[in-house]
């Protein structure tokens, strides 16, 4: 089995109250308008989201859809796990929240994980460069993609 797997981890303190950077996080569309790669999230039936993601690589213009249903919606963490019967393209996001004085710290994490029988069935290229290269290369690209949005959605909520 080929896999292709990146994950991110870490946090941050915002100057706003938990239950408006709760609600940021729980609407998929700041996610679409702040995180570069994004290309969209839909609603399906039986409480799927399917976000759909495009980047430009080494190996040229990728296009991939994690189909991820919400698993834990509670005051001090958000989870999106991936559907039930997906084992393709994984997508795990998760958010935890905790208000202190007048900030709310938050804690991110993601894992995404591509598996295919073969490299070639991801890519022709992918048989000869090799699993190592490529999870280097999207986590490089995952953390700096993170990072932006999460400073995008600080500035936005401290704004307000």
């Amino acid at each position: 089995m080929f896999r292709v797997r990146a994950s991110y981890k870490n946090g941050l303190e915002i100057e706003a109250p938990l239950a408006r950077v709760r609600e940021f996080f729980r609407d998929l569309k700041n996610f679409t308008e702040l995180l570069s790669g994004i290309e969209s999230i839909r609603r399906e039936a039986g409480g799927i989201a399917r976000w759909t993601i495009s980047a430009d690589t080494p190996i040229g213009h990728v296009r991939f859809s994690f189909p991820v249903q919400q698993t834990i919606y509670r005051a001090d963490l958000i989870e999106w796990s991936p559907a039930a019967n997906e084992s393709g393209n994984l997508l795990r996001y998760s958010v935890g929240f905790t208000e202190r004085d007048t900030h709310t710290s938050v804690s991110i994490s993601q894992q995404v994980e591509l598996r295919r029988a073969r490299a070639r069935d991801l890519h022709p290229a992918l048989a000869i460069i090799g699993e190592a290269p490529v999870n280097a290369g999207l986590q490089r690209r995952i953390n700096e993609a993170i990072d932006a949005f999460l400073a995008r959605a600080k500035a936005k909520l401290e704004a307000a």
